[in-house]
């Protein structure tokens, strides 16, 4: 049943594809209504599709952290500049998102949204509400209104999806070797998690962590300057003796296939290293498991020739059955 609703859950977010150019030119239209409520939902779906904000007012039972989402984003957590790094027209936000995870960025915006925002913040206090007329009831039925089951979480699962599938088109290589194409797919990942937020302190024992895969990649490097010695001296020993001999023929390839196991090895690990390196503050799992439709990934496993075990591990294998079951290789979000 759980198989049933997530792909239930995809297949709304999947719909979005067909309707989302329309919704979008809409709300832009909206940007200019003469009803300011009208306006600050154009604004709210603005971010909330550029941005993949989570729509606001749904904090947990019991949770009394000063979190906030879109709808609930106040004058105090956004600051406007005209002109900052180059860019014009740019909003830094500044505010404690879901699970008291900090949401800081800054981010150029369309020149209709920065004035509305200026005429939002007018005459206001820093506590008071950005949105003072909107609220996720309102713009979660304007949404519905829009296509059926639309959500601000059915846009989200909708541009993590789309963004996964157009990252690993970009960034995949077919020639590399599985930890290359691995490598490729955790910073289509990343680039997910990312837009979602999705972060995590370094772990306690990542220092510790990388200095013992450190010493391993220069104890490789050793290895593989002491098997391209003896590659050598076995070649210019099976010039010298005469190229007739099998045992230095037999020699010779032994010692070849030695280096290349050695490169690959070495190579497995740096990938490695690159890749612990790039994700110790991200949390690649949330969006993987929440946002991402596992049919892109075991689609692009198909593709790439990668085992879909090195993406899911054992649990998660069982979650999305109904996706490794059922998906094609030319499956497209």
């Amino acid at each position: 049943m759980q198989g049933e609703k997530d792909w239930e859950k995809y297949q709304v977010a999947r719909k979005l594809k067909s309707c989302v150019d329309s919704i979008r030119n809409e709300y832009l239209q909206d940007l200019k209504s003469k009803q300011m409520v009208t306006r600050q939902r154009a604004v709210a779906l603005y971010f909330i599709d550029k941005l993949a904000l989570r729509a606001g007012n749904e904090k947990e039972e019991g949770e009394t952290a000063d979190t906030v989402g879109c709808c609930s984003l106040r004058v105090e957590h956004i600051i406007l500049h005209e002109q900052l790094d180059a860019n014009e027209c740019v909003v830094e936000f500044d505010f404690l998102g879901k699970d008291s995870i900090r949401y800081y960025n800054k981010v150029p915006v369309i020149k209709k949204v920065f004035k509305n925002l200026k005429l939002f913040m007018e005459n206001k206090d820093p506590g008071d509400e950005l949105f003072d007329r909107l609220n996720t009831s309102l713009l979660n039925k304007h949404l519905s209104s829009l296509m059926p089951g639309l959500t601000a979480k059915v846009f989200r699962t909708y541009n993590a999806s789309i963004t996964l599938q157009q990252q690993l088109k970009e960034l995949t290589n077919e020639s590399d070797n599985v930890a290359g194409k691995l490598l490729s797919y955790n910073r289509a990942n990343r680039a997910v998690a990312i837009l979602c937020n999705h972060q995590r302190a370094p772990p306690k024992t990542f220092e510790q962590s990388m200095a013992n895969l450190q010493a391993k990649i220069d104890a490789r490097k050793e290895q593989l300057a002491l098997a391209k010695t003896e590659l050598k001296q076995a070649k210019k020993e099976a010039k010298t003796k005469g190229s007739s001999d099998p045992k230095l023929q037999s020699l010779v390839e032994r010692k070849k296939a030695a280096v290349k196991r050695c490169e690959e090895q070495l190579l497995n690990m740096e990938v490695q290293a690159t890749d612990r390196e790039e994700n110790k503050q991200i949390a690649l799992s949330t969006s993987k498991l929440n946002y991402l439709d596992p049919r892109i990934s075991v689609a692009w496993c198909k593709n790439m020739e990668v085992p879909v075990e090195k993406i899911y591990n054992k649990t998660q294998r069982e979650k999305f059955a109904w996706a490794i079951d059922m998906t094609e290789a030319d499956f497209e979000f």
